[in-house]
């Protein structure tokens, strides 16, 4: 699909609604948003182009957190900035009239993960977590803050988008079935958990290795697009993808010595550890040209995962 508005649209918005002279506009790529990198006046910024179904108010909700977090810790962000009208998100449109909202944020400096991190970086990698959960248990939220909600229904609509990889035989039945039954038990254990400040709140949910920026050793957190109402474990989980089982553990000790966690921490994220790889395969399904790598990766999945956690063997912290 072509993007929807021209360039030069967006130069022109830009010097409408910020003032902006660009004087470069780089294409980052596409996920669900259209993201720009800009160079205006001696500084960079970031556009976002926000495609599919959403609203102004998701839009603005996941700013106003960022807008926090910049106002109530030392943390830096990707601040969201004002229109001309005061306003968090703007609206084009193209030539067919169509309309889209887009955003303007800060831009932050930095390099993306390469590999495993080291330790210095694991404790900022653990910090940063840590500091975006005890603002989250602390925040009152807003009125009028509309964000997803990560529960049991996430998880059935993960299953339901991979059963098209069924349909397209992508994968086997017996694949399919062994990512239901996971599913199913995956709701009972969300289904039993406590929900207070100290484990449910504003999450960023989506912090894998393209997420984080490290700058002199320091580590940024980006891209809040997915940020919503979910357990801290769940995050955890998503960054625990990315690390080796030493690595998990020395995160683990850094963030527990900002963070307490509940006592049978081990068993659950050992549950949302798959629940985000089901969500991730989920995402990774809607597209045709991944189908090759999940003909791949599905059934290494399940057998190295899928059937350890359905025998309730251990396949973490072991």
């Amino acid at each position: 699909m072509a993007n929807p508005i021209k360039e030069e649209f967006l130069v022109r918005a830009l010097k409408k609604f910020y003032d902006l002279k660009v004087q470069k506009l780089e294409f980052l790529g596409r996920n669900d948003n259209l993201a720009y990198k800009i160079n205006a006046t001696g500084k960079k910024y970031l556009l976002k182009l926000h495609l599919g179904n959403t609203t102004k108010a998701l839009i603005s909700s996941e700013l106003k957190w960022l807008l926090a977090l910049n106002n109530d810790t030392e943390l830096t962000v990707q601040v969201p900035i004002y229109n001309s009208k005061g306003e968090l998100v703007s609206v084009i449109k193209n030539l067919e009239h169509e309309s889209y909202y887009f955003t303007l944020q800060r831009w932050i400096d930095g390099k993306h993960i390469q590999g495993q991190p080291t330790e210095k970086e694991i404790y900022g990698l653990a910090n940063l977590m840590a500091t975006l959960h005890n603002h989250s248990s602390e925040w009152i939220v807003p009125r009028k803050f509309t964000r997803p909600i990560y529960d049991g229904s996430n998880v059935d609509n993960s299953i339901k988008q991979l059963k098209v990889l069924l349909k397209e035989k992508v994968i086997n039945a017996e694949d399919y079935n062994a990512l239901l039954n996971v599913s199913d038990k995956l709701k009972v254990v969300i289904k039993e958990q406590h929900i207070n400040k100290d484990t449910w709140g504003i999450i960023h949910s989506d912090l894998h290795e393209s997420n984080y920026i490290l700058r002199d050793g320091v580590a940024f957190a980006i891209d809040f697009s997915c940020c919503g109402f979910g357990f801290y474990l769940f995050d955890i989980a998503e960054t625990f993808l990315h690390l080796s089982q030493e690595n998990q553990k020395i995160f683990i000790r850094y963030y527990s010595e900002r963070r307490d966690l509940q006592e049978d921490y081990k068993i659950v994220l050992e549950s949302f550890f798959l629940w985000q790889i089901i969500r991730n395969l989920s995402f990774l399904s809607k597209n045709k040209d991944e189908y090759g790598y999940l003909e791949q990766e599905i059934p290494y999945v399940v057998k190295k995962f899928c059937s350890h956690f359905l025998s309730n063997k251990r396949f973490l912290f072991n």
